[in-house]
């Protein structure tokens, strides 16, 4: 067995994004995990990708495999270049996009029969057709093998599997991160699912095929769609001129017998989802070959997109219980709760400003507000930060990864326990996200810190069953605390470390000053809102890379959510 003949490739370890775990009652620590990440982390900036060239006369078969395999990057007019490596038959039938093998250490080749050779590739992560990334704790071994024939006396490509295979630094040159577009089950939040595709032509194609079969499979479950069963392309492609995006489909009985507000919906979903590319400025939907026009809808509101939150603040101040117009409108607030006796901790407000939640000191009890009374709801050890959904549900986790909700708006109301994946681990924070599908989570397993993005299972009535198996958010720190900065963002805190991060579900993150004494950090509409208290009550918000202190008479505050 020998080598490739490739450039020197990067031996820095790969941190992914996010991880998804598949069929887990339980988290696992060893193994493979699933992500959805970007593999160009670790890329190096000043590594040159070559303009792939064709083959040359004489070249021998382990060349021919080797030319072949770098002219993935070449995408330009399908791939023209890679073709060239392959007799005609094949150069017809092979899919560029069924698969590519991302690698960080050197591909192996043998030859394993006359004119048969294996190629063995140590794959840090695959991108299947669907533009789902899966990337593993150690790198998996592929093998392909590749069966060459003599074309005019040259050798040539017969068989080979479908796909591409390329280094990190490659794959960042060619794909880019595309999000698909499902929604909440009230169809007021856009619920972003990040995917993976080469930047071409045929990527609005990709998108629509790969929004019509369903969302990633963490999602599953949790989020839900304006496409009927059994939609399908009318034709095999999506054509984009002067902007427009034409979309033609065909379907069964649910689609032709769609109502108006199922075909705006509908159209909603792949507008929302072709916004990602920059070409596309409208959408033209078309079903079994009718041109479907936009409904007038008299109350229809599309389903918000990152939605943003008011920004009114609650916090405690000199042991009470305040709501402020914002952060440092102090001549501008209302009193909530004050009580001789109890020391409110950890505020939490509804997105209607009707129901606030704190919890003792202590952490042993969980009280519920509004104007006009409040009562201590829930009592255990270890409570956590509270934090309500948009359809009022307040959330109540423990360090012992219990996890319950609450009806804020119910008189009476009982909080309800939820099943979860958390058995056997220490849960050190949960936030639900703005759209009310997800939750962001960090766990701890024998002294090992993770944080985690998990789908929220709910009846059909809206109520809260129990979170789905998660995808793990992959960071350079290891953290304590996490919170939602955006739909697509969470900042992760370490309170010992004093490490702050920001991470994206595309993979891109941000590294901020330590902040000695950081205890908790709230987040209203992106980094501008990004608000960190320490350990003496001192607030301090974000300023480029770093933390600047601001003066308030409030030890601890939190936005809506």
């Amino acid at each position: 067995m020998r080598p490739l003949n490739r450039r020197d490739l990067l031996s820095a370890s790969f941190v992914s994004a996010v991880a998804t775990l598949t069929g887990c009652a339980a988290i696992p620590t060893d193994g493979e995990v699933n992500h959805y990440a970007d593999p160009r982390n670790t890329a190096s900036p000043t590594e040159a990708i070559d303009t792939p060239a064709g083959p040359v006369p004489g070249a021998t078969p382990a060349e021919i495999i080797d030319g072949f395999l770098h002219a993935g990057v070449g995408t330009t007019d399908d791939y023209s270049v890679a073709r060239l490596f392959l007799t005609e038959p094949l150069a017809e039938s092979w899919r560029p996009d069924g698969q590519t093998l991302i690698y960080n250490a050197s591909v192996m080749t043998e030859e394993t029969r006359q004119d048969t050779f294996m190629v063995t590739v140590p794959t840090s992560t695959l991108v299947d057709g669907r533009g789902l990334a899966t990337s593993y704790t150690e790198a998996t071994e592929n093998e392909l093998e590749f069966t060459l024939q003599q074309v005019e006396g040259e050798w040539r490509i017969a068989t080979a599997p479908d796909g591409t295979v390329l280094s990190r630094t490659e794959f960042g040159e060619v794909f880019s991160p595309f999000t698909l577009y499902f929604y909440d089950p009230t169809f007021t939040q856009a619920v972003p699912d990040v995917r993976w595709f080469v930047e071409r032509p045929t990527v609005a194609t990709s998108l629509v095929k790969v929004l019509l079969e369903g969302p990633a499979p963490y999602l599953e479950g949790g989020v839900i769609t304006a496409i009927p069963p059994n939609t399908a392309l009318a034709r095999n492609s999506v054509t984009v001129e002067n902007g427009r995006a034409d979309v033609q489909l065909s379907g069964g009985p649910s689609l032709q017998s769609a109502s108006a507000l199922d075909l705006e919906r509908l159209r909603t979903q792949l507008t929302q989802t072709l916004s990602n590319i920059a070409s596309i400025t409208s959408t033209q939907l078309s079903i079994n070959n009718q041109v479907i026009n936009t409904q007038d809808l008299e109350n229809y509101r599309e389903p918000a997109i990152n939605a943003e939150v008011p920004p009114f603040v609650l916090g405690v101040e000199n042991n009470r219980l305040v709501m402020r117009d914002n952060l440092s409108a102090s001549e501008n607030q209302s009193l909530v709760f004050a009580q001789n006796g109890v020391a409110p901790a950890q505020p939490a407000m509804n997105y209607s400003r009707t129901s606030f939640s704190f919890t003792a000191a202590d952490r042993s009890e969980l009280w519920l507000a509004t104007l006009s009374e409040a009562q201590v709801v829930h009592r255990g050890v270890g409570i956590l930060q509270p934090s309500y959904d948009h359809q009022n549900w307040l959330w109540i986790a423990q360090e012992d990864g219990s996890v319950r909700a609450l009806a804020a708006g119910q008189s009476g109301a009982e909080p309800k326990t939820l099943e979860t994946w958390l058995h056997g681990q220490t849960l050190l924070s949960l936030a639900v996200a703005r759209d009310g599908a997800r939750v962001a989570l960090v766990t701890s397993t024998d002294g090992a810190a993770s944080a985690w993005i998990s789908a929220i299972r709910r009846a059909e009535d809206g109520v809260p069953l129990g979170l789905l198996d998660p995808v793990q958010v992959g960071a350079d720190i290891s953290p304590d605390g996490v919170e939602w900065v955006s739909d697509e963002d969470v900042i992760l805190w370490n309170t010992t470390t004093a490490e702050t991060e920001i991470v994206s579900l595309t993979g891109q993150s941000t590294r901020y000053d330590n902040l000695p004494d950081i205890e908790h950090i709230v987040t209203g509409n992106g980094v501008d809102q990004v608000v960190a208290t320490n350990k003496t009550g001192a607030l301090f918000i974000v300023a480029g890379n770093g933390w600047t202190r601001i003066e308030s008479s409030l030890s601890a505050l939190n936005y809506s959510g």
